[in-house]
């Protein structure tokens, strides 16, 4: 009876530990999951200087929640950005738990983008689209993340729906268009991404200057044995040269 006693207590003893043990990957914190439109810092010959957003944009706390979401009717930017209706979404769900996650989405439609260089680019604006959107996913397990071009179009030429992460054009060697852009990062008990959907560097000298985000998604998850990085971890992929029909 001693001896089944003592194998009682053990079998107790052993259950009180697991349940004071966090559960592994259990997320805590999902602070800094959000997403945004647009964001334009730029400097256009005959436009001038401009700036604008980033807008519209959400952002989680800590403790998740939500869904949060904005939307913005339009975007009206002569010659440097114009769109029609943007929205935004982020979420966290399930926090103190392995199944807790960020999620974060961001669409702009119907963007035209620097039709102030078109009289260098054949005509075409740098780019135009049906609809641009990311979305991102951060939980114990890792990150991931992808992005949507519907009808998108650089320098007069069509790109993949789905482009690959990281996906580079190049035009004029001046102007860097980056599609489906992934930066993931983790760390022991973290792992964040963000999703930037088109990412425009603009290195024209006396032209055209600057930097501009369309559909931007941030997801970060946080807590005891989170994995750091994730599925999505990118590499980048092989740069494409656009050829558009220049004229001048």
């Amino acid at each position: 009876m001693k001896g089944r006693a003592a194998l009682v207590l053990i079998a107790v003893f052993c259950v009180a530990i697991a349940l004071a043990t966090p559960a592994s990957a259990d997320v805590t914190d999902v602070s800094g999951s959000g997403a945004y439109g647009e964001s334009v810092d730029v400097t256009v010959l005959g436009a001038g200087s401009v700036t604008s957003g980033p807008t519209p944009s959400v952002t989680l706390p800590s403790g998740g929640g939500g869904p949060v979401t904005d939307s913005l009717a339009n975007v009206n930017l002569p010659g440097v950005l114009t769109t029609g209706l943007l929205n935004v979404s982020t979420q966290g769900t399930n926090l103190g738990s392995h199944s807790g996650t960020s999620t974060s989405s961001a669409q702009v439609a119907g963007a035209t983008l620097l039709s102030a260089l078109a009289p260098s680019l054949g005509g075409s604006p740098l780019l135009t689209a049906d609809v641009i959107s990311s979305q991102c996913t951060s939980n114990g397990d890792g990150s991931s993340g992808s992005s949507t071009l519907v009808g998108v179009s650089v320098a007069g030429s069509p790109v993949a729906v789905n482009p690959a992460p990281n996906t580079t054009i190049d035009v004029l060697g001046a102007i860097t268009v980056t599609l489906n852009e992934q930066i993931v990062t983790g760390s022991p008990g973290e792992t964040s991404i963000t999703v930037n959907a088109v990412h425009v560097r603009l290195n024209l000298d006396a032209i055209a200057t600057g930097d501009v985000i369309l559909s931007q998604s941030r997801c970060r998850a946080a807590g005891p044995d989170v994995v750091g990085g994730g599925p999505g971890a990118a590499t980048p992929s092989t740069p494409v040269t656009a050829n558009p029909n220049l004229t001048g």
